[in-house]
């Protein structure tokens, strides 16, 4: 027998009925050779911080715990609303007439996740392969199974997958907890690596909104009667056409004294409109979310994801979460044959024509999916929000087989008195690929006149203009700018280096949706405005490069880099962990007066604030280490030497070597140091006395991240940030 995971029921289902597999067991089908049973999207996930030590971090949160890296690996737990499931898969994986398993969930980042955790919880020891299919349909599965991919392969994958899992968490459980903590005021913050940078676009939206100053500026029209009608024309001197005060515009008009003008040039030129590029989840999302008011980006996912997954009888579009909006070269025989179903009894089904070009089929533009289209499934019974997706997705993907909209376009200048007036006009001449949308053009049609005709001057008029604000984020606008990091590109430019966004298309509708549940975020009609909560959380919160598009952007780059193999996870997450620790003790510094981290605790149950461990109070560990940081315990501590920023006395207390001032100058070397303990390293006493002495410690053996030991010289001093980091002399 072989074991088949799907992500869902329904892909599962889809599965059986093709394979032959009609028998219904508890949560799996079986038959014909096979056993399909399904995930419910994430069976498995990570630990709670109370799971690591429920005495210390159930209840109330308290600074002092924070930053938290657990020190020895990150561990997992069956989510308990799922554990039925989980036995399920867990006890089919090990039936002894099991011979290997193929993995059928999404051929992407979190699938991989849900399916490596599961086979990791469950001890599986049985071969894995992989079927990889864009779609659900009976050929594609057929496709699949008879190509299926060593697991092996799937590393880099599934390494991208649980780094980025890892890095949310951490993140968030850090600095939502620092934050809350420091700046809360009672109310829960909530902080993540791709919520921030999306609430500062939004936040610097309003801001150069409310800051706009318009700005007047004047136009001159003409007005122009020939014999066949009328026209106007605006003055144009090279390529301007805008004057900053309008005595510059009466110094023009009043050199015009003629009643005649003379038309000097006319020309008139055709032009080709071709459809829109075929549809990433992203610019879906906007297009439909721009057309149907009932609709979110969340809701446009959620139904495309309902349409790909056929509810059992085969999916009637392709996979849904990508970014991508060309289609792979491999995949002409297949659209082809899908057009020529699809196109069937249209009314302009002989405008409809398959051709292999570059504006569809590009693989160097396609990372991992390709753009969304329809299968040869033609639906039926679908809901009226199916439908809208549906026929959105299908039209897009006619339009882009058919003629581009031809359009005959004339320019005309107008000479009077030596100056120049440029006049425009468009009129449709061949509807092409617009016959998809029924919408009528509207032609912008100018009167017949000729080279070196004369023409009567109506009036010569100034117009009285200003500059507009940038308008307001729009689902539409939103989802793009976290598509290309705030950069104003196009759908199709290349020149956004891949991978490099906030969030990916399969995470931005949740963060949108994310950001107006916690309320950092409002909506008026479309348009989505800056909250008070959200504004004090750009204006408060002190970690900058977590609203930075820049930085949140390198950082889901090299996620995708980790993905295609050229970045490691290891290198990664060290990064995210100095992150992690540099910025929460950079919260941590910035108390208010008064309030040490030891004592200053949150209980999220409760929203309030208490104090504990006051001053000389021995009750709880917590209670010792505050009383370790005040001057009167300390005094009782060996001296090690004088702290370099106020000349206090440093000494030892239970997490590091600490300035007996140290509310007010911040000095401290801790003993859980992510610089050190990466090289497999803890500060001691002679270490401390060195530096404090020298400015420099010699440290022996010393561990690179290759295995190898080596000495080195540590050097602690104050950097460019202002605050306190190590460099390292690697010695000969």
């Amino acid at each position: 027998m072989k074991l088949i995971l799907a992500e869902k029921p329904s892909v599962a289902k889809t599965i059986a009925s093709f394979l032959g597999a009609k028998t219904r067991g508890d949560g799996y089908f079986e038959g014909n050779g096979y056993i399909i049973t399904y995930a419910v999207g994430h069976l498995v996930g990570l630990y709670d911080m109370k799971d690591y030590d429920k005495d210390r971090y159930s209840g109330s949160w308290r600074m002092d715990n924070f930053p938290f890296i657990p020190t020895d690996k990150f561990k997992f737990k069956v989510d308990s609303s799922k554990k039925k499931q989980f036995d399920i898969v867990k006890n089919l994986l090990h039936r002894d007439d099991i011979e290997y398993i193929i993995n059928a969930t999404d051929n992407d980042r979190e699938g991989e996740l849900i399916s490596f955790l599961i086979f990791l919880l469950a001890k599986n020891k049985k071969p894995v392969k992989r079927i990889l299919v864009n779609e659900w349909t009976p050929e594609d599965i057929t496709r699949g199974i008879n190509n299926l991919k060593d697991d092996s392969e799937m590393r880099n994958l599934q390494a991208a997958g649980y780094t980025r899992l890892i890095t949310d968490w951490l993140i968030g459980i850090n600095f939502t907890s620092a934050a809350t903590l420091k700046y809360g005021n009672g109310k829960l913050l909530n902080i993540g690596r791709v919520i921030l940078p999306t609430v500062k676009l939004v936040y610097d939206r309003d801001m150069e909104i409310l800051n706009f100053v318009p700005k007047t500026y004047y136009e001159i029209e003409g007005n122009f009667k020939c014999a066949n009608g009328v026209y106007k024309g605006k003055y144009t001197k090279g390529k301007e056409s805008k004057f900053d005060t309008i005595e510059e515009v009466e110094k023009v008009i009043n050199t015009i004294t003629s009643n005649t003008g003379k038309v000097l040039d006319k020309k008139v030129s055709m032009s080709k409109e071709y459809a829109p590029k075929l549809f990433s989840l992203t610019s879906l999302q906007g297009y439909i979310t721009s057309k149907y008011s009932n609709f979110t980006s969340d809701k446009v996912l959620n139904v495309c994801q309902s349409l790909y997954e056929g509810k059992g009888r085969g999916g009637c579009i392709t996979y849904p979460r990508t970014d991508s909006i060309y289609l792979e070269e491999s995949l002409t025989s297949k659209v082809s044959q899908t057009l020529d179903k699809l196109k069937l009894g249209l009314p302009y089904e002989n405008m409809i024509k398959f051709a292999k070009t570059k504006r569809v089929f590009d693989s160097s533009k396609v990372d991992s999916h390709s753009a969304i289209i329809p299968t040869y499934i033609i639906p039926n019974n679908l809901s009226s929000d199916e439908l809208i997706v549906y026929n959105a997705i299908k039209d897009r993907f006619i339009a882009n087989f058919m003629p581009p909209a031809e359009y005959e376009n004339t320019e005309i200048k107008t000479d009077v008195d030596g100056h120049i007036f440029l006049t425009k006009g468009k009129v449709l001449k061949s509807r092409g690929y617009l016959e998809v949308y029924k919408k009528e053009e509207k032609d912008d049609l100018l009167p017949m006149v000729n080279n070196n005709d004369i023409v009567d001057v109506l009036d010569i008029k100034p117009l009285t203009k200003q500059t507009t604000p940038p308008k307001p984020y729009t689902e539409d606008t939103l989802l793009k700018a976290m598509k290309n990091c705030g950069k104003n590109v196009s759908d199709d430019d290349i020149a956004v280096l891949s991978g490099y966004s906030i969030g990916t298309s399969a995470t931005r509708a949740d963060v949108l949706k994310k950001i107006m549940q916690v309320g950092y975020v409002g909506k008026k009609g479309k348009s989505y405005f800056i909250s008070d909560l959200g504004k004090n959380l750009v204006e408060v919160f002190p970690v900058k490069d977590l609203f930075d598009v820049d930085y949140t952007g390198k950082l889901e780059k090299s996620l995708s880099d980790i993905q295609k193999g050229t970045f490691t996870r290891k290198e990664y997450l060290t990064n995210i962990m100095n992150f992690i620790y540099e910025n929460v003790h950079l919260i941590k510094r910035d108390l208010p007066k008064n309030i040490s981290t030891e004592n200053y605790i949150y209980n999220p149950k409760t929203k309030k604030y208490t104090k504990e461990g006051c001053k000389g109070n021995n009750k709880s560990s917590s209670s010792k280490s505050t009383s370790n940081n005040n001057n009167e315990s300390n005094s009782k501590n060996e001296v090690l030497g004088k702290c370099p920023v106020c000349q206090g006395d440093v000494v030892e207390i239970e997490k590091g070597y600490i300035c007996n001032n140290y509310k007010e100058c911040k000095f401290g070397i801790w003993k859980n140091d992510k610089f050190l303990e990466y090289y497999k390293k803890k500060p001691n006493k002679t270490m401390v006395k060195g530096i404090l002495k020298n400015g420099q410690s010699k440290v022996k053996s010393l561990t690179s991240k290759q295995g190898n030991k080596f000495d080195a010289i540590l050097k602690y001093h104050k950097k460019e940030n202002g605050y306190f980091g190590w460099d390292i002399e690697i010695e000969k």
